[in-house]
């Protein structure tokens, strides 16, 4: 098991170390994710599969009477695999800009763009990620929770919209998150920017704190001892050239509609999002898996002294995510904050 922070451990290579504290600085998830780097791929194909046994309901305990046999029963174990994915980028820079560096620092500042869209796209499949609608991505936990027992609230949804509601319904949504945090057991929550605007609300409203620090150059949130962290957003550009214009996304969606009940007492409600919460565990939680030794990240720098007047450079992540108990991640649904 490692984690990203452990790869810039005796690292001789400055730029590989760089970008990966760029990775651990743009994301509190990455920085706390473990990763079973344990998957060596082999022979022509490989898929780089990464096989684990999910515990879905545990083993149970009970009384027995003299001369009486128990009633046998086992946990509910899943054999699953993931297969790890290749994401990341690429870029170019001429090498007339290359050899002004000095002044522009091209390269490094493409590195840190292409770093920051790695990440995103991280975040965003680590939710919702769905191998069905594209066989390039891995699942996420949008599509793990489904039908799980730490699956919360969806037959309805709480009202968190305006000042009003917010104080109307404080202390049953602040029931619902301790809810999810402890049956969970919890070291992250996850959300969009309003989401975790709207709770650190709640929480002042009924006398709580949210307590913050600082670490790697960022301020870290935490509801008791739990982070509460904005996935942030993604980007889609439509158009080309000098008309391309791009539009940012919450990464959790803040503006989701959903339907509750049937027939002619059905009803739409508009403005919902999601909280996702996970506890990290290699055996036991939500954990990262990648290839055996130091390649969760690689870098691929241009080479300006061989022939050719642009060149590639590449970052790139191969990696997924799997959830190897049900018991230690959970969603709370429908939470109207627009």
């Amino acid at each position: 098991m490692i984690k990203l922070k452990d790869l810039v451990v005796g690292q001789d290579d400055k730029v590989a170390e760089k970008i990966v504290e760029k990775f651990i600085r743009e994301s509190e998830i990455l920085e706390m994710l473990p990763f079973d780097d344990t998957v060596s791929p082999s022979g022509k194909g490989s898929t780089m599969v990464y096989s684990y046994v999910q515990e879905k309901l545990p083993s149970m305990a009970a009384f027995r009477a003299i001369g009486e046999e128990y009633k046998s029963n086992e946990g509910t174990l899943e054999d699953k695999n993931v297969k790890l994915k290749i994401f990341g980028g690429s870029f170019t820079i001429d090498r007339v800009i290359k050899s002004i560096e000095g002044k522009l620092e091209n390269m490094e500042r493409q590195i840190n763009l292409k770093t920051v869209a790695a990440v995103q796209l991280f975040h965003d499949k680590m939710i919702n990620g769905d191998i069905a609608k594209d066989e390039k991505e891995f699942d996420g936990l949008d599509k793990m929770l489904v039908g799980t027992e730490n699956e919360m609230n969806t037959d309805g949804s709480i009202d968190l919209s305006t000042t009003e509601k917010l104080k109307e319904n404080a202390m049953a949504f602040y029931e619902m998150l301790t809810n999810l945090i402890d049956s969970s057991n919890a070291d992250a929550i996850m959300c969009n920017k309003d989401m975790k605007t709207k709770i650190q609300t709640v929480a002042m409203v009924l006398g709580y704190k949210t307590e913050s620090e600082e670490a790697f150059g960022r301020k870290i949130t935490k509801i008791g001892n739990t982070r509460i962290i904005d996935l942030k957003n993604k980007y889609e550009v439509t158009g080309e050239g000098d008309d391309a214009v791009a539009t940012k996304i919450p990464i959790i969606p803040s503006n989701i509609s959903r339907t509750f009940g049937e027939g002619a007492s059905a009803k739409t409600v508009n403005g919902l999002t999601d909280i996702y919460a996970v506890h990290f565990d290699e055996d036991e939680g939500f954990t990262g898996c990648s290839v055996r030794g130091d390649k969760v990240i690689s870098k691929y720098l241009p080479d300006f002294s061989t022939p050719g007047a642009v060149k590639t450079g590449e970052v790139e992540m191969v990696a997924a995510v799997c959830l190897k108990n049900t018991q230690n991640a959970g969603v709370l649904r429908n939470i109207k904050i627009n």
